[in-house]
């Protein structure tokens, strides 16, 4: 009896042995996720690490010196001489902002207020080197500003730039720039909104701002916005007062629509081809490059280009972005023939040509009632401020506007500076009949026997 009950319970404790292993239930396998960092890489290069390290070669700290006036002995004259330069008494002033580098020759953008009434213009690049730099063009009412590095050195590095034209909500961006001098000082945050309107007197300025989270800081405008990828998405701009964290950038499709008008072959080469390009955005947020302006008799009209006409290849090349054709055109060589490419299949061959300036200042008789000249050595001796370059208004002629006197400097015409004839030829191909330029001369002021320089504006109708 007690044999066959042991019989059982073996029978018995096989069974529930068997049971559980047939019916346990599965444990998952474990799955193999592949590391994507390469040998000895940390955990903590992360996608915001990578994108500053891809972006922060290109910004740069922006110090600028501006000279203002002080007068002790007749303050109420201060404020009416805010923009005189005091030849006998004069005060210099430093102010610190950010810029990002656009192009290896040496382009930097940074905002138009940064480099206001700068005197000098240094540019700290991130390993320390400090150039000297000029304005190659300015717009404040987009706060835009070009700037060139004088004697560039070697192996710049152009910051990449996001060409889809997409902004997506929520995504990370990282605010770069040199706050209160700090150099190369970043905050992360996420793209807040955009198409923010910006209003001034109830009227609204621009419906384009992109606002974000990622603190920004005096010192930061100028300073590029960035994206995981380490592309530009937009330029520091400006952080809503008492609120530091809502900070507000210039979104890059403006900015690239601004610094296409003055990266043109007139301008960098002295070439004459006459096209201005720009961009515009589809409905399904895409961008498209197109012919945003046509100068008349140029070769671009000649050979057959319209304004409207979109671009889609530059020798055969598919264009990346306007920014990237922008580069192109400045390193045009005269006499080498271009083809452009349009949507509607069409070809165009351009060939730029030289631009001549024999005719530049009788132009400016005839279109502007201002009658320049040259300033050389010679003339320099007779002018009590002593310009060393420029166009000097030497005669007044029936149609000068009044505004304007005789011993004048004409130093800039809308967005182009005006430092020789050269210049004022290529200003002048972008006027046209019935315009009204804006012109900026600089003229000696005496003031209770103290001398000054007043800088005025004074609008110019073409004829």
């Amino acid at each position: 009896m007690n044999a066959k009950k042991s019989s059982l319970f073996v029978i018995a404790f096989l069974i529930i042995v068997l049971a559980v292993l047939v019916f346990r239930p599965e444990r998952p396998q474990s799955v193999s996720v592949p590391d994507s960092r390469e040998p000895g890489e940390s955990r903590r290069r992360n996608e915001v690490v990578k994108a500053i390290e891809t972006a922060m070669p290109s910004v740069v700290n922006i110090g600028t010196e501006r000279v203002v006036t002080r007068d002790a002995h007749n303050s109420s004259y201060q404020n009416l001489f805010d923009e005189f330069l005091n030849a006998q008494k004069q005060q210099k002033t430093y102010s610190l902002g950010s810029g990002f580098i656009i192009d290896a020759s040496g382009l930097v953008v940074t905002n138009a207020h940064v480099v206001n009434r700068a005197t000098r213009i240094m540019v700290t690049l991130t390993d320390g080197r400090t150039c000297d730099a000029e304005v190659v063009a300015d717009d404040p009412v987009n706060d835009i500003a070009l700037l060139r590095i004088k004697n560039p050195p070697p192996n710049l590095l152009a910051i990449p730039c996001d060409n889809t034209g997409k902004l997506y909500l929520g995504e990370t961006v990282i605010a770069v720039g040199n706050p209160f001098g700090l150099d190369s000082s970043i905050s992360v945050g996420t793209l807040s909104g955009k198409m923010r309107k910006f209003t001034y007197k109830g009227r609204v300025i621009f419906s384009d701002i992109l606002q974000t989270d990622a603190i920004v800081y005096p010192g930061n405008s100028g300073g590029p916005l960035i994206n995981i990828d380490g592309e530009v998405i937009g330029m520091n701009m400006s952080v809503y007062e008492n609120a530091p964290g809502i900070g507000f950038a210039i979104p890059l499709f403006r900015i690239e629509n601004v610094i296409a008008k003055w990266m043109t072959p007139e301008r960098f080469r002295h070439l004459f081809l006459g096209i201005v390009p720009g961009q515009r955005k589809l409905e399904n947020g895409l961008c498209e490059i197109i012919v945003a302006d046509l100068i008349a008799g140029s070769p671009a009209e000649e050979a057959g280009l319209r304004k409207g006409d979109v671009i889609v290849s530059f020798d055969g090349e598919k264009i990346s972005g306007l920014l990237a054709l922008s580069r192109r055109l400045i390193n045009l060589q005269a006499g080498r023939g271009i083809t452009l490419g349009t949507a509607s299949g069409g070809t165009f061959r351009l060939v730029p040509r030289k631009l001549t300036y024999q005719n530049a200042l009788e132009n400016a008789r005839e279109k502007l009632g201002l009658a320049l000249a040259v300033v050389t050595p010679e003339l320099a001796r007779e002018i009590t401020y002593a310009p060393d370059s420029g166009l000097v208004v030497c005669d007044i002629l029936p149609n000068t506007p009044h505004e304007v006197r005789r011993g004048d400097l004409l130093v800039k015409i809308n967005a182009s500076n005006i430092n020789s004839a050269t210049d004022l030829a290529m200003a002048m191909r972008r006027l046209h009949y019935n315009d009204e330029a804006d012109a900026v001369f600089i003229t000696p002021v005496t003031v209770n026997g103290k001398h000054y320089l007043a800088r005025r504006l004074v609008k110019l109708p073409v004829r």
